[in-house]
């Protein structure tokens, strides 16, 4: 691992302050006026003695409590602060912090009515709304149930659009005249996001787990609102970072004041999730993303463990908008935004790899035996094959030449010649082998599967098996194939390696309130792949001559500080929108991988993309951000010094007449007999 966590750097104030400011706060606005408890009596001194005081008496509250029919003793539960979500070097994405709210405390009015009940809260409200130039109101139905079940405790009534308003200290300090044992600020915490956008699809965000309760006090009740995980990691870790919560007792006198309170358990805050995240990581992805895209992804993955040290999706959203909760109006703009900045691309969106996958097509030709690393095919500017025309993305023709020349030129129609030769079965299984078509198993809800066309996936649904037009399409990405950024970034990750596919991993470890590991995510293998060495460093090859070699289609990705390996792509997405496409996906260093990555450039409408031209860009600034930001002593920086470089392979390309060529599709199969057999296979799929 290149990056240490330093366990003590998640030691924040406000996780030890959030223990015991409840237990304080809580019930002081219900203690604005204090219980008159009888003089101290003194035992006698002498002069140079020290005055000791007797021992306190304390005062029979139960006897008297019970002789008085509104006096409450209530048991109610204290909800525990939530744990904090922090970057592998302890930078808080996640914590909380103290807020306060204006309420009303009704006292005990014997034998009033319901018409004076509510005038008095009306005017208290009314009041306030004076001062501070506020609308607020409670309806009469809200003051009436609260005030016959629920009068001992605060009724908040700084509320906009269903959701509680904060008072500020200027608010508060205009309101200190009225502050008094009716009308209280009432204490909370809320949920707190430093970064605010930063990671805003991978942290996630909270909402209330249910409304106060509005009818009688029962044992258990919460004295404010319960927050639960809704999106991201606060969903996914809700259980770990909600925390076990408290529970007091307190004893009311029957109009209202607190006369005593006993401490029965101590709410526990929730533990602390470690990401693998690396902050600065993410926050060069994005800022990438957002100068050069209106939408995009990017995903970097540390090859020797799978730690994901970004994923980034833009646009994104401020979390803080969420807290206490998002406004109605708001939360409409950004569900009807046509840019979806509520979408996780990096880990939820399918897209077709395009060109990216032509690593895949060659890996599986070259597995097949049928293609070595010196097979040549001519590349035209199209291919007939079928009754279709398939193009190359270069007018011209571009000659004869290896796998080598073909990745560095991205050549199409090298491509559809190998696919067609090699056959559906090894591409499909190279690209399943590699990761692809099923989830990589971070914990986050509703991660996009992808999709790898096979043999058998066709001739269920198209009843033949895969025609060499559909092989076309899929050796270059586009149709037969679906993946999220992440899926195929992980393939860099299990080329950059060779031998194996490391597990994704999200999250490295759940920590205690003390910073005792409770939880430890180890590195794992998620499968074996055993690449053929020489077969996976001829890819290789191709990949450093896409960004280091004369008319490699990448050259924009490439950094001074570390040689790279990579591939660009270009799709068609949305084709009825005229969306397109652009990728740009590989590792570095190329001669010890460290770090793969994958970038995705969504087009707008009839914009003309490319991977050089819109995808390479945005590796380049985001590598050369975090080498160059590094500190000199920065472990990445030293390993890197250690690395030679790869031979960059410039081979000869046979020069050919353009022209557009046939591949001849294999004779159909023979006719399937009319039985009563052939019925029942295709009844039940056998």
């Amino acid at each position: 691992m290149l990056f240490l966590y330093d366990l003590t750097l998640t030691r924040t104030p406000c996780r030890f302050l959030a223990v015991c400011f409840w237990m304080l706060a809580l019930f002081a606005p219900l203690a604005q006026a204090q219980v008159v408890l009888k003089a101290q009596p003194v035992e006698a001194v002498d002069d140079e003695k020290t005055v000791v005081p007797a021992p306190q008496e304390k005062p029979d509250l139960k006897a008297s409590w019970q002789t008085q029919k509104e006096a409450r003793a209530l048991t109610l539960s204290v909800p525990a602060p939530r744990g904090q979500i922090v970057d592998r070097h302890g930078v808080p994405f996640a914590q909380n912090r103290a807020a306060n709210y204006l309420a009303l405390v009704m006292p005990y009015m014997e034998g009033a009515s319901d018409e004076q009940i509510t005038a008095f809260a009306r005017s208290t409200i009314d009041k306030v709304n004076k001062v501070l130039g506020k609308t607020w109101s409670l309806s009469d139905d809200k003051v009436l149930l609260h005030y016959k079940h629920r009068r001992w405790l605060p009724l908040v009534f700084s509320i906009e659009e269903g959701l509680n308003v904060e008072i500020t200290p200027d608010m508060e300090e205009k309101l200190k005249p009225l502050l008094g044992s009716s009308l209280v600020i009432q204490a909370a915490y809320l949920r707190h996001y430093p970064q605010g956008t930063t990671a805003c699809h991978i942290i996630g965000y909270t909402g209330k787990t249910r409304p106060l309760p509005t009818g009688p006090i029962v044992d258990g009740d919460p004295v404010f609102e319960e927050m639960e995980g809704r999106e991201g990691i606060e969903a996914a870790f809700d259980s770990d970072l909600k925390g076990q919560a408290g529970i007091v007792n307190v004893l009311f006198s029957p109009d209202g004041k607190r006369l005593s309170e006993d401490v029965r358990r101590a709410p526990v805050p929730g533990h602390n999730v470690v990401l693998s995240l690396d902050y600065s990581f993410q926050k060069y992805a994005e800022n990438a993303l957002r100068k050069h895209t209106t939408g995009g992804a990017m995903v970097i993955m540390d090859v020797t463990n799978g730690d994901i040290l970004a994923m980034a999706s833009n646009p994104g959203f401020d979390l803080n908008e969420f807290v206490p909760g998002i406004r109605q109006k708001r939360y409409e703009e950004l569900t009807k935004d046509p840019h979806l900045p509520l979408f996780p691309r990096s880990f939820r969106g399918e897209y077709p790899p395009a060109s990216t996958f032509k690593i895949v097509t060659a890996l599986g030709a070259l597995d097949s035996g049928k293609v070595t690393a010196k097979t040549y095919y001519d590349c035209p500017n199209a291919l007939e094959i079928g009754d279709r025309v398939f193009k190359n993305w270069n007018k011209e023709g571009e000659g004869s030449m290896t796998v080598v020349s073909a990745i560095k030129r991205s050549c199409n129609t090298w491509f559809y010649r190998a696919a067609i030769d090699s056959g559906a079965e090894y591409l499909s299984n190279m690209a399943m082998r590699l990761g692809f078509g099923e989830r990589t198993g971070i914990p986050l809800k509703a991660e996009g599967e992808g999709f790898v066309q096979t043999n058998a996936w066709t001739l269920q649904h198209r009843g033949h098996k895969m025609l060499p037009g559909d092989i076309a399409n899929m050796a270059i990405g586009q149709g037969m194939v679906l993946a999220t950024p992440l899926q195929v970034c992980q393939c860099m990750a299990g080329l950059g390696d060779g031998s194996r596919i490391p597990q994704p991993r999200l999250v490295l470890q759940i920590q205690d309130l003390a910073d005792r590991v409770v939880m430890a995510y180890e590195p794992k293998d998620r499968k074996r792949i055993d690449l053929n060495p020489d077969q996976r460093q001829t890819v290789i090859s191709g990949m450093v001559a896409v960004v280091n070699g004369g008319g490699g289609t990448g050259r924009a990705a490439g950094i001074k500080q570390a040689e790279m390996a990579g591939k660009t792509g270009t799709a068609q997405w949305r084709i009825a929108k005229d969306h397109n496409l652009a990728w740009f996906t590989g590792f570095l260093p190329a001669g010890k991988p460290m770090f793969a990555f994958a970038v995705l450039y969504e087009g707008e409408p009839g914009e003309g993309v490319s991977g050089g031209q819109k995808a390479a860009p945005i590796v380049h600034e985001v590598f050369t951000n975090i080498f160059e930001k590094a500190p000199a002593d920065d472990p990445m920086l030293l390993a890197m010094k250690e690395v030679p470089k790869a031979t960059v392979v410039e081979e000869e390309v046979v020069e050919k007449p353009v022209e557009v060529q046939s591949v001849r599709p294999p004779p159909p199969p023979p006719p399937e007999k009319k039985t009563i057999g052939g019925f029942f296979r295709k009844l039940f799929g056998r």
